[in-house]
Order: structure tokens, then sequence, then C-alpha cells
């Protein structure tokens, strides 16, 4: 059985999802789908055409496809292509979405699609990934990566390789976050053991922006904006509900047509209803600066948000490579998925390309604070401690967004300041080199109650 669509996309059809539908019959055992387009890359243009699809069944996602190949997409019920859910194929009807998200201009880039059926059986047994299991460790400092891909969706490495890696750089838990499927969950969870947990998650890839759900273990269909009725906000909602934590990914990265969908423009969530942003992607750049500044400027509106990183990893790094990516060193009271969430969702963390540094405050009641928490709005001593600093570093203390304090600093030490009753909203720490380049920065102090 064969089902072919052909047509023809121009840049008036980027940041569209379209469907082509089929009503599948019952006893097929194979699900097969073939793509051609032509051109691949326009000549005189600078990115090529980025087109992806994602598969509903009767009973919703099956998942995404992020880089078409000649080789096609395949699901049965032992095995499917990364990026799709194996399992039975259940009659009734399945939409492929044709995601356009670059269309280049000048000439008409023109596509066939080919879905085709078989009933022939299939001898092949699935792969059974049990979860793995990890001993808690109890409350403690722990380090990790929430942020990377593989073969699941737009990377180049398979699930093994990704957390070898990983752990190599002595990294104590680490989220898979492939683009807009959950495919490679069971497998990235089966690796978890002592010493390393694995954590679920996924990157929501929009046309208007990208965000991270993560301890998710189901899909979440990604798809908003003028096609669909579902807006970001209430996608970001279903995930809060689930007790998940979404989290806004590299809000000011560069967009459209160089990176599509990476600058974040949902103009209805700025922040919204998001706990928490990333400001730290990969190797430190202008627009990670950017994206502490906008972070910053959120605090002062009164959203009391969680800061994050993410290396965003696609493949291992060459050995020369240049730069500096940073984790998320987390204070959790079990060393576990859940542990390392629950203190994430209540910003116990800071920020880190290899330094320590952790902000506390005692307010003059003597109530006590840490990175994340809240005091009352009264006068308070402040305490930065440092260890591992470069030679230069500058330790700054900030105060709704503005310097309150700046010190060079040795490669280990404490440094602390007195805060006025109503000086400041919120505090957090940031250490720089000279030239101002961060090395770490917290999560915030608040004072006083949520607005």
């Amino acid at each position: 059985m064969k089902m072919i669509f052909e047509g023809t996309l121009t840049p008036t059809d980027n940041r569209r999802s379209i469907p082509f539908t089929m009503d599948v019959p019952a006893g097929m055992t194979q699900f097969h789908l073939y793509f051609e387009y032509s051109p691949i890359h326009t000549e005189g243009q600078p990115y090529p055409q980025q087109i992806s699809f994602a598969i509903h069944d009767p009973n919703g996602v099956r998942g995404e496809w992020s880089r078409p190949t000649v080789d096609g997409l395949h699901i049965t019920a032992a095995s499917a292509t990364p990026g799709t859910l194996l399992g039975a194929i259940t009659p009734g009807m399945w939409t492929v979405f044709l995601l356009s998200h670059r269309i280049q201009p000048s000439i008409p880039v023109t596509y066939r699609i080919t879905v085709e059926w078989s009933d022939e059986p299939i001898s092949d047994s699935p792969a059974d990934f049990i979860a793995g299991t990890t001993a808690d460790r109890g409350a403690g400092w722990y380090r990790g990566d929430l942020h990377g891909h593989t073969i699941h969706s737009d990377g180049s490495w398979d699930i093994p390789e990704f957390v070898e890696y990983m752990r190599g750089h002595g990294l104590d838990f680490v989220t898979l976050s492939d683009h807009n499927t959950i495919s490679g969950l069971a497998q990235h969870r089966s690796l978890a053991e002592n010493g390393f947990v694995a954590i679920g998650g996924t990157e929501l890839s929009t046309f208007l922006g990208h965000a991270l759900a993560l301890g998710i273990q189901e899909y979440f269909d990604w798809r908003v904006g003028t096609d669909h009725e579902l807006t970001m906000p209430e996608l970001a909602q279903r995930i809060l509900d689930a007790g998940r934590l979404f989290v806004i990914a590299h809000p000011m990265a560069v967009g459209d047509p160089e990176c599509c969908g990476c600058h974040w423009e949902h103009l209805d969530m700025m922040p919204g209803n998001a706990p928490a942003v990333e400001i730290w992607n990969g190797w430190w750049s202008d627009y990670n600066e950017q994206g502490v500044q906008l972070y910053y400027r959120w605090l002062n509106e009164g959203h009391r948000l969680v800061a994050t990183s993410g290396t965003d990893i696609h493949e291992r790094p060459p050995a020369n490579a240049q730069g500096r990516a940073a984790t998320n060193v987390v204070y959790a009271e079990h060393f576990s998925e859940e542990g390392i969430l629950t203190a994430l969702k209540h910003g116990h963390s800071y920020i880190s390309a290899g330094p320590e540094l952790v902000l506390e405050a005692v307010a003059q009641s003597s109530a006590k604070a840490m990175m994340g928490d809240s005091l009352p709005a009264e006068a308070a001593t402040i305490m930065v401690r440092w260890k591992d600093a470069h030679p230069g570093s500058i330790v700054r203390l900030i105060a709704d967004g503005v310097v309150h304090e700046s010190h060079s600093v040795e490669a280990m030490g404490e440094a602390r300041w007195m805060l006025d009753a109503g000086q400041a909203q919120w505090i957090n720490a940031e250490l720089r080199d000279a030239d101002g380049s961060m090395w770490a920065v917290t999560n915030p102090i608040f004072f006083g109650e949520r607005a």
C-alpha cells in the first residue's frame, strides 16, 4: 500500500506545519516514509533548506524525524528510526506533518513524500531497556548538564557515547534533551548507575523559540502558534502541571535563518509562566551575556526565575576546540532525578565553567538563605565563597541587576557585605575575568514577599 504527496515550498511557507493524512487499514505491520526535495541548497544562499517531519498515529505522537535521509523513516513493532517510537502500526488515521523551518528564497523547492505500509510479518525482537538504579548519596553538591542531543534528533553520536563522554568529564547527572522526541529516553535511563543519574527530557523546538521540558517520560506536542490553537504558556502549564520543569532555552541566541527558532520570540511569554531560563548555552558568548542581562531584567520585573545552563552538545568536540561551557552545580537533598529537579526548581544551584561560587545571606532577624531562597525585607549580611578562581578574577555582588560590590580575588576566599533593608529586591554573585567574561554565576536570593 502506497501514497504519494507532491508540492512546492517557497519562503512564505517558513514556520509551517503542513499535515498529510492517511487512513491506515488493520493488519499493517510496517510504516515507511521517504522524502525527496530539490534544491537541497539554493545556489547563492548561505544556508540549506531545513525541513523535518512529525509523525502522529491515532493514539498521538509517534516522534519526529529531525534529519530526513534517503534511507527513509521506518517504524515497526520491533524497531524504529531514531526520533520515533517503535510499536504496533495502529489502524486508523495517521498524520505526517511536514515542518518547513527554513526555505531559502530564489526558486521554489519541489518535494515528494512517499508513504508505504506493509503487512509482512516482523521477526525481530525489540530492544529491552531496563531503567538503571542509582544509590542515593544523600544531601550534597552535584554537578551536571541539562541540555544535550544525540542521533535521536540532530546529534552525531548515539546515547552510550554521549553518556560516556559526560561521565568522562566528571558529571553526576545528565539530561538527554533531543528535539521534540522522547525516543531515546528509555535507553538513556537504562545507563543510570551508582554515581550517575540519567534525567529524561526533551527540547521543545518551536518556530518561535526553544524550551526544555525536564524530568519527562511522556510526549508533549510542541506545535504551537498560528497553525494550532495551543499557546506556549498553555504548553508550559501542561508541563508544569505534570510536575516537570520548564526552561526557556537560549533566549538571546541567533535566530532565523542561521538557527531556526533558536531566538525566543514568544511575545506572550516574556517570561510569562516560565519558572526558569537557560542563561548560559554552549560556550560563553555575546548572546549568553545578553541572556544574563535579559534574565536580570525579568528579575527586576518581579519574576522569580531560576537560572540554568546547558552545553547543548551534539557531538564529541574536537581536541583543539576553543571555548568553555558551564554546568549546573546543584545542592540536592537526594541524589536522584527527583532530588536534582526539586533542587533546580528551588534555585538551589549555581552555574560554573569550573570554579566554585556559593552565595548565602543572614537577615537581621537571623533567618538564613541560600541561592534560590527568600528572606524578609530587612537588613542582611551577604556572604560569597569561591574556590579555584583564575588569576585576575573579579567577584561581583549584583543587586537588582547593578554591581553593588566588586573585588579582585585570589584563587580561594570569601567576602562579606552588609545590605540595608529595602536596598534590593534580589541579589546574586558573579565570578568574571578581568575582561568581564563570565566563569560562574549564582542563582539569586530574594527579599520580601513574592508579588
